[in-house]
């Protein structure tokens, strides 16, 4: 700070006191409050590149709640302690970004939230300026636990490994779909539910981001499949169970189509075997009867 130049204002015992005006050599200047020849209390404060503060003082230092508009473009609104950035504070940033959350001499320290300008939000804890522990990123790349709100509305709650969404985690989608489980490298990998916002699920195994290998799809209107899948669809062996009319299907599928040999047991205990192309039943290979059907009576 520059050597004093000039004070206009109230004076106390021969020191500043009150209000004034303290101007400064090198084009710097207070405007505020003084106790006994130090700021302290509310004062504004300009500085030679066109940066200001306004805010609290104790002891000529700047210290407790305070606005300073940077050089920069970048505004800083919160806590301070002794001259420097400490406690609770928001800085937003002359390119759209913006950090609300806990500060330490200057830096990104606790607990806070990341806005991107292009609408992306981050939660969770820092160090030095820097994503990391728990819910946080390490060595500024996301690593470990956290909450990752999208600039689409997408949210992702949990694990994560070098930047990319790795271990145990949930996506809820904007349309309200929901996916709880495993992830690999930013793809539904393992073992997972997916939640469809019209009443639907899947749960079973996935990879490359796709229901691969044993799988439960409940259907809204109660139809269930359990069996085998490819690529999101029906693969190989399944059964699939109607709720409409009680039957079921118990056989191969190709692409999501029965496909191949299968097996229809009707509600009323009837079950017929035969072949099946492209969903359709196109050979009859066997027939048999309900435990209840008079047709089984001898003497009918």
């Amino acid at each position: 700070m520059e050597s004093c130049h000039a004070y206009h204002g109230q004076i106390k015992d021969g020191l500043f006191h009150g209000k004034g005006t303290l101007i400064y050599s090198g084009n710097e200047k207070y405007e505020g409050e003084f106790v006994f020849g130090k700021r302290e209390g509310h004062g504004r404060f300009l500085y030679a590149d066109g940066a200001t503060y306004e805010g609290k003082w104790v002891e000529d230092r700047i210290h407790g709640q305070g606005v300073a508009q940077f050089a920069s473009g970048n505004r800083y609104e919160g806590q301070w302690e002794m001259g420097r950035i400490n406690g609770f504070g928001k800085l937003s940033y002359s390119n759209g970004d913006e950090y609300e959350g806990e500060w330490v001499d200057g830096k990104m320290h606790g607990r806070g939230t990341y806005r991107y300008a292009e609408g992306d939000v981050y939660t969770g804890e820092w160090r030095d300026d820097k994503r990391h522990g728990k819910g946080e990123w390490a060595h500024d790349m996301k690593e470990g636990y956290g909450v990752l709100t999208y600039q689409n509305g997408e949210k992702y709650e949990g694990y994560w490994k070098a930047d990319k969404v790795h271990g145990k985690g949930t996506l809820t989608y904007t349309r309200g779909d929901k996916y709880i489980g495993d992830w690999m490298d930013a793809k539904k990998h393992g073992e997972g539910e997916l939640i469809y916002a019209n009443g639907d699920r899947f749960k079973g195994q996935w990879s490359d981001d796709r229901a691969n290998g044993f799988g439960i799809f409940t259907y809204a209107n109660g139809n269930r499949y359990e069996g085998q899948w490819s690529d999101d669809k029906r693969h190989g062996t399944g059964v699939f169970f109607c709720a409409e009319d009680g039957t079921a299907y118990e056989g191969e599928f190709i692409a999501g189509r029965k496909e191949g040999n299968g097996t229809l047991r009707l509600a009323t205990g009837h079950q017929v075997e035969g072949q099946w192309t492209a969903g359709q039943l196109v050979r009859v290979t066997s027939f048999m009867f309900g435990p209840d059907s008079p047709w089984l009576n001898a003497d009918l």
